[in-house]
């Protein structure tokens, strides 16, 4: 990314402080009066020297004066920089707390498929580190700008009145400092970028392994594990030893050594000009020091430079999120809603790579309050369905109608409020169980989600823990055996009595005892609704209306339970399969 990029970001950035820009004009007035005040201080101890020490002038009420005055400057600068300091930090909470919030609101609104591409861990770092880092922006990088420019302007105005000709030497040392910016800029910015992004890595490698934990302990992975974050780690410690020799090349060295050749100089300067002419002590005392303030300002920015480049960098990752298409919740015909339930695929096809399809001229329709069943080896096209019914994915071929409307015409929170999915994996969000069944909708009352419990059984575990609804299960629902977990979220699902039901093998792992409360359950839940059921276990689809075979993207078969079993065919070999495991199981 080139330079103009990186600064457009930087002013993408600083946009976000609009809103508070009397608070911040504020901090800058401060800061201003705060500069005033530290610039003055050896110009009155210059007074003091030649005035009354070097002229040999003992008058005690002058110099109480000027020393009292001495005193102010310094207060007066202490206390204006902790005003302005407290105001910049305050700003900068403010700027990030947005900021982060519009990142989290923003990411709800992104497409399923933009989490299938990109890794928990980075987007979490993301939202946490990387904002974080922005901060940075505001409470150094900004005000040391800012400082620095009003030291500078001060600095250059206090030389010009002691001595106009050194100070336009002086001038002749800004482009060198500006150049070790530019170089420690230009420098530092990759190097800096591969850093945010293998911190990133090691998020997400942190991330998975702690929530697979389970499985790599089982299974003797932690070695490799350790081999592979290892590497993570050493890729970001190489660039660390670039960045500190980077920093400790440009950042004080350097601005040192400019420092001392430019004090030499001044040294120099005022010894020939006292061949001549008489050369006050105070004038050098006050020129020394502004010379000393001078470099103060190069070197207070060229070591925020770090926290600029690093703030860069995190910008692009945090509008590289913002900047992804969200999903679109407007439509022509967003009054449409789902009523009866009517489902139609005609001739669908869908592919997630443009390669592979997953989908191939699928064709079947759901008339209301039918239970349509869909069957097929991993990786058939099963999932596929639910995923263009749900819109996580656009449909690329064809056309799917709900209620004679076409899908793609829809508003996606009616067509989502008219649809109940339950997935193979359950999910438990913080919080207790009730509010694990209303997921915060207003609409859902605890009693709507203790009768929502009650129809698909999960009432009768509930009831046997100490807090039963207000039972808080714990990170992921650990608490909970894997079928309670699944009870739950049938519990989620029926609490916003949607017009279809969608189970993406929902019954897949959960236990015998579970799996007959679900079906005793989706009796009473199917009553009025449409359903569609991913199947493995076909003992729980037999009274389906219609079941659909599937076979690399294709519907290979149809018909009832009956109908299949009497057709040669992959229904028919499968539900055979499953008999005799069941017997197996059973001895």
């Amino acid at each position: 990314m080139n330079s103009f990029s990186r600064y457009r970001g930087l002013g993408r950035l600083l946009a976000y402080s609009a809103p508070y820009t009397r608070s911040f004009v504020t901090a800058f007035a401060l800061l201003v009066v705060a500069t005033a005040f530290e610039m003055a201080s050896p110009w009155v101890m210059k007074t003091i020297l030649d005035n009354y020490i070097g002229a040999g002038n003992h008058d005690m009420t002058p110099l109480a004066w000027l020393g009292l005055a001495l005193t102010m400057t310094y207060l007066g600068a202490a206390v204006f920089q902790y005003f302005q300091s407290v105001i910049f930090n305050d700003n900068a909470l403010d700027v990030i707390h947005d900021i982060r919030q519009q990142v989290f609101t923003h990411l709800l609104t992104l497409p399923v498929r933009y989490f299938d591409s990109e890794p928990t861990g980075r987007l979490v770092s993301r939202l946490t580190n990387d904002s974080e880092v922005l901060r940075q922006m505001y409470v150094g990088v900004l005000p040391a700008i800012l400082r620095g420019a009003m030291k500078l302007v001060g600095i250059f105005v206090a030389l010009a009145l002691l001595d106009f000709g050194l100070m336009l030497l002086m001038l002749f040392i800004v482009p060198v400092l500006l150049w070790s910016m530019h170089m420690y800029q230009k420098l530092s910015h990759p190097v800096v970028h591969g850093i945010r992004g293998h911190l990133a890595d090691i998020n997400t490698s942190l991330s998975e392994s702690l929530q697979g934990m389970r499985i790599i302990q089982a299974t003797n992975g932690e070695q490799k594990l350790c081999e592979t974050f290892a590497e993570k780690n050493s890729e970001w410690s190489a660039l660390r030893r670039k960045e500190i020799n980077v920093n400790s090349l440009l950042l004080l060295p350097f601005g040192n050594l400019v420092q001392t050749v430019a004090l030499a100089g001044i040294v120099a300067w005022f010894g020939w000009k006292a061949g001549y002419t008489v050369v006050e002590a105070g004038t050098i005392y006050a020129f020394i020091n502004y010379l000393a303030r001078f470099f103060e300002p190069f070197r207070q920015i060229t070591m925020q430079l770090g926290n600029l480049q690093q703030a860069l960098v995190a910008s692009e990752r945090v509008f590289a999120v913002l900047d992804e298409a969200p999903e679109l919740h407007t439509s022509a015909n967003n009054d449409i809603s789902v009523d009866a339930g009517k489902l139609e695929f005609r001739d669908v096809t869908l592919s997630y790579d443009g390669q592979h399809k997953a989908l191939d001229g699928v064709s079947f329709s759901a008339e209301p309050g039918q239970f349509i069943a869909i069957v097929g080896h991993s990786g058939s096209g099963k999932s596929s369905i639910i995923n263009l019914l749900m819109r996580f994915y656009p449909c690329q071929q064809g056309e799917i109608l709900v209620d004679g409307q076409p899908l793609g015409g829809m508003d996606e929170d009616r067509l989502r409020q008219g649809m109940g999915l339950v997935f193979q994996e359950p999910f438990i969000f913080t919080g207790t169980l009730s509010e694990n069944i209303s997921l915060g909708n207003p609409a859902i009352s605890p009693e709507s989600a203790r009768l929502a419990a009650e129809k698909v059984h999960a009432d009768r575990f509930i009831q046997r823990l100490p807090e039963q609804y207000e039972h808080v299960p714990g990170a992921t629902g650990q608490s909970l055996s894997t079928g309670e977990r699944q009870l739950l979220s049938f519990a989620r699902t029926v609490a916003q009595n949607p017009r279809i039901l969608l189970l993406d093998e929902a019954t897949a792992n959960i236990d015998g005892e579970t799996e007959q409360a679900i079906k005793e359950a989706l009796i009473t839940l199917r009553e009025g609704r449409t359903t569609i059921a991913i199947a493995h276990r076909l003992s729980t689809i037999q009274d389906a209306d219609q079941i659909l075979v599937m076979d690399n993207g294709r519907i290979t078969q149809r018909g009832t339970h009956q109908e299949l079993l009497q057709q040669d065919g992959h229904y028919r070999e499968l539900y055979l399969s499953q008999q005799v495991e069941e017997q197996l199981h059973a001895l």
